[in-house]
């Protein structure tokens, strides 16, 4: 798209010749002149600028890409501050004689010269191969020349290239060489890339921006609006000839600015460059392979083998990728191929013309190739437009729930629309398909449409189909229903006997896909309920059933929601097992990381470290921006909310515990039985830990013959509740169904805080063996899990228990000294004191501050310093204003946090 200028100018300028007197071409030794209007692009001179400060400078892109313009604009941008010699080459040029005598002819061309370089310049070139006498002279130079050689990929091939090798490894530094082409030729690169002589500038580089396409429009005098612009950037990928064709066409079809982005690779002006600049250059065998393989969006050297029947794809690719033949490398392993947008309609019209009857053949064999490689959409996709329904309705049932998973339902729901409306509506894996796509974008009403058409269309599946579709069409309902807090007992029940019964004969992937979601729905159903066991067992098959199916995606959500349970449950070891393990696939989803730091929250929050705890909390906040919620899964923001207003129960924040449950009740409880059931036990603890037993007696009353009445958390709180009004009999046998399993949904957690409260109260009825020995019970359950929050949230009862009834004999001796310490660093939120920096003790107020550890008495940390007991006594008062505290426990607690002790 470049020409020369010519006419009286250039007819007086004098021709060149070569050292033997031959006569060469003017033309390939001028800074090229576009005979078209061309925008100036100033970040690409400034680019080419900053590079050519390097010996060797390759530009490099496809056809049309814009690399001799710049090249020229650059060299034309300050005419006299830099000197350029410029050699345009063509396949001549391959030839060592003709090529060295151009290259001299070109640095003689580029102004005033060193004499002693000009006359080395004038010289013939001694052998073919070799440019000894242009070395010679370069040494001579005294400022720098920078040798642009344009079309370098002419030179592909020739003798030439062992000479420029020579001169690219010897050149003086005064010589700079730009390198301008579709590829730089074979060339001994390397070692200059790594060694920092050498700048590339390529095709990405040579891109247009958006700010170029509006500038380059407003030159030619068209109108082009934002959204026009950009969309004709998407379909040429900023190639600039494609703009400037694009300008052309709207043109010539009088179609006007506005509809200049209809610009196809079947236009003719399109057409005929592409074949001109692209195609015509590959031989046959290459351009036949071009059409086979282009018939996929995507393509490999393994795809591109099957499609093409023959070896050898991958070096083929890879060779149109080098040479910029509009062939892109997708990532840095090669591992994946795109043809050019335009250059895909290209060859999709050559495609029909000339091998119309492999086109259906090519569609067949390319979607079984995504099907045998796990690409479920490609797959359909490829088949759908094969228009091979059967093969499509059989790969949907065994890859649908992949598909669902991995991309999206409006990507399916997009695949699917591609299917006859007969198909969609008889074919049981189809409707369900179509089913779950509406279930995850919300629409419940037009979920229930579709799987009523797959139930009615499941009795004329093959058996082997039916083991598939039947576990997803039940996990659909499940999941239906927890999305409208409407999972009843009896649905769950039917899909839990299906789950189990598919246990034993799952065996094909698909099977076990289909398994592992139905798993999760009704893991996540559970859940719902606050059904924490049956959800642990459900949630641990399904990421087994995941992990058998390879659906690393879904295992990590599977996982973090296990972890989660776990963690609720009580077994802590457990959850860090389950956040531990790796699945198959790449990295955990915003949403399957969320519930990793949840879950970790949890974990923390047992053992009671606030400060992680708190950290993990805001962690999953951050996911949680990022995450998108599958149908029937609890919301995670209430999730999150629970646990950071335990978190801020357990820091003595009371006012502000309160205060996130009723949020979440304002905001979430609203036709959600269990979940204002879970926060009126919340609303429950809270009281109870404020010492407001009447509020708690009012929290209790509602459910006191409710459904939830036998749950052993209710129970758990009945008994609390007695326990702090003095009914210790009554506190026993309202802990009773905890102790002995026989109440519902007895959990590690709620376990060892009713044998706690079952201590306090038999301690409190003079029953001190039976106490010990619960006492005891307790600390051996938790210490595993070092799971002490349980212990600081019964109380100061529970201290004094530990402090009287666990002797230093005790196997869990050390679990209960470190229970004390702890109990000792607890400070009420109230009580927060000032920042360490205003904390400014004295060397006598720390002296005694660190004697309080010790629980000496003040008496004797006087006699241990040699101090009175009044002057004892006047640096804790002073110590303690200075803490913001009022107790021994609390100065202790205060200095700790302030790494005074």
């Amino acid at each position: 798209m470049s020409s020369t200028t010519s006419g009286p100018a250039a007819a007086r300028r004098v021709r060149p010749t070569a050292a033997d007197g031959s006569e060469l071409l003017a033309d390939k030794l001028r800074i090229p002149r576009p005979g078209v209007a061309i925008l100036r692009r100033g970040r690409l001179i400034d680019l080419i600028e900053k590079a050519a400060a390097h010996r060797v400078t390759v530009v490099s892109g496809p056809a049309g890409a814009g690399k001799t313009v710049a090249c020229g604009s650059w060299a034309a941008a300050a005419p006299g501050a830099r000197r350029v010699a410029w050699l345009t080459l063509d396949a001549a040029d391959r030839d060592p004689v003709r090529f060295w005598g151009y290259a001299q002819a070109a640095l003689a061309a580029a102004g005033p010269l060193p004499a002693e370089a000009a006359r080395a310049l004038r010289d013939p070139p001694a052998a073919a191969g070799m440019p000894p006498r242009l070395l010679e002279a370069a040494q001579l130079l005294t400022e720098p020349v920078t040798l642009v050689l344009d079309d370098v990929h002419e030179l592909a091939g020739g003798p030439v290239l062992a000479g420029l090798d020579q001169l690219i490894r010897h050149a003086p530094p005064a010589l700079r060489l730009v390198l301008a082409g579709r590829c730089p030729p074979r060339l001994a690169l390397a070692r200059l890339r790594v060694s920092g002589d050498l700048a590339d500038v390529t095709a990405a580089d040579l891109a247009c921006t958006a700010d170029e396409a509006d500038a380059y429009f407003a030159m030619l005098g068209l109108d082009v609006d934002g959204r026009a612009r950009d969309e004709l950037l998407r379909r040429t990928e900023g190639w600039m000839a494609g703009l400037r064709l694009a300008a052309m066409s709207a043109a010539s079809r009088a179609r006007g600015p506005g509809r200049i982005t209809e610009i196809a690779g079947d236009e003719p002006l399109v057409t005929d460059y592409l074949w001109d600049e692209v195609l015509v250059r590959q031989p046959p065998e290459t351009r036949l392979f071009m059409l086979r393989t282009s018939v996929t969006e995507q393509t490999c050297g393994d795809l591109a083998d099957a499609l093409t029947g023959e070896p050898g794809g991958a070096r083929t690719l890879e060779r149109l990728s080098r040479e910029n033949s509009f062939v892109e490398s997708l990532g840095t392993g090669h591992a994946a191929y795109r043809y050019h947008p335009l250059l895909r309609d290209l060859l999709a019209a050559e495609r029909s013309r000339e091998i119309p009857h492999e086109v259906p053949i090519l569609l067949r064999r390319a979607a079984r190739w995504h099907a045998a490689h796990d690409q479920a959409i490609d797959a359909l996709r490829t088949a759908a437009r094969a228009g091979d329904w059967d093969y499509a309705a059989h790969m949907l049932a065994e890859a649908g729930t992949a598909a669902l998973v991995r991309s999206g339902a409006t990507m399916l729901e997009q695949v699917l629309a591609l299917f006859p409306a007969e198909r969609r509506a008889d074919d049981a894996a189809v409707a369900a398909a179509l089913a779950a796509a509406r279930l995850w974008h919300g629409d419940t009403g037009g979920a229930t449409h579709h799987l009523e058409a797959a139930q009615r269309a499941l009795e004329r599946c093959a058996p082997a189909e039916r083991r598939i579709i039947e576990p997803w069409l039940a996990a659909l309902r499940v999941m239906r229903a927890a999305s409208q807090a409407a999972a009843d007992p009896g649905l769950l029940a039917r899909g839990w006997t299906m789950a189990e019964q598919a246990q034993s004969t799952a065996g094909t992937q698909p099977e076990h896909r289909a398994l592992g979601l139905l798993w999760f729905a009704l893991g996540a159903a559970r859940l719902h309920r606050w059904e924490i066991q049956d959800a642990r067992y459900a949630l641990s098959h399904a990421c087994r059933q995941l992990i058998a199916g390879g659906l690393g995606e879904l295992y990590a959500r599977a996982r973090g929601w296990q972890a989660l349970a776990e963690a609720s449950y009580g077994d802590l070891t457990a959850a860090e097992k389950a956040l531990g393990e790796p699945g198959p696939g790449g990295a955990a989803d915003p949403a399957s990381s969320c519930l990793a730091a949840l879950a970790s929250a949890r974990v923390s929050l047992a053992r009671d470290d606030l400060a992680g705890a708190r950290k993990m909390l805001d962690d999953a906040d951050e996911y949680r921006a990022g995450r998108y919620q599958l149908p029937g899964e609890p919301p995670l923001s209430v999730v999150a909310g629970l646990i950071r207003a335990r978190t801020a129960l357990a820091d003595g924040d009371a006012t502000g515990a309160r205060a996130l449950v009723l949020r979440l009740r304002d905001t979430g409880a609203a036709g959600n039985p269990p979940l204002d059931w879970a926060l009126t036990m919340l609303d429950g603890e809270i009281a109870l830990s404020t010492g407001d037993t009447t509020r708690a007696r009012l929290t209790l009353l509602p459910d006191a013959d409710g459904p939830q009445a036998g749950r052993a958390d209710s129970l758990l709180l009945r008994a609390r509740l007695l326990l702090a009004e003095g009914d210790f009999k009554g506190a026993l046998e309202a802990a009773g169904p905890v102790l002995d399993g026989t109440a519902d949904e007895v959990t590690l957690q709620v376990k060892l805080a009713a044998v706690l409260t079952a201590a306090v109260a038999n301690r409190r009825l003079g029953l001190t063996g039976t106490a010990a020995e619960l006492l005891e019970q307790a600390l051996a359950l938790a210490e595993p899990d070092d799971a002490c929050r349980v212990f600081l949230d019964a109380g100061q009862p529970v201290r004094s228990a530990i402090t009287v009834l666990v002797p230093p004999t005790s196997r869990s001796a050390a679990f209960a000294g470190r229970i004390l310490e702890r109990f000792d660093t607890q400070l009420p939120h109230a009580e927060a004191a000032p920042d360490q920096a205003e904390v400014l003790l004295t060397d006598s107020e720390l002296a005694v501050l660190r004697f309080l550890p010790s629980h000496l008495t003040n008496q004797e940390i006087a006699e241990s310093l040699f101090l009175s007991i009044n002057t004892v006594k006047t640096h804790l008062r002073s110590a303690y204003r200075k803490l913001g505290v009022a107790s021994r426990r609390a100065a202790i607690a205060r200095a700790r946090r302030l790494d005074l002790l």
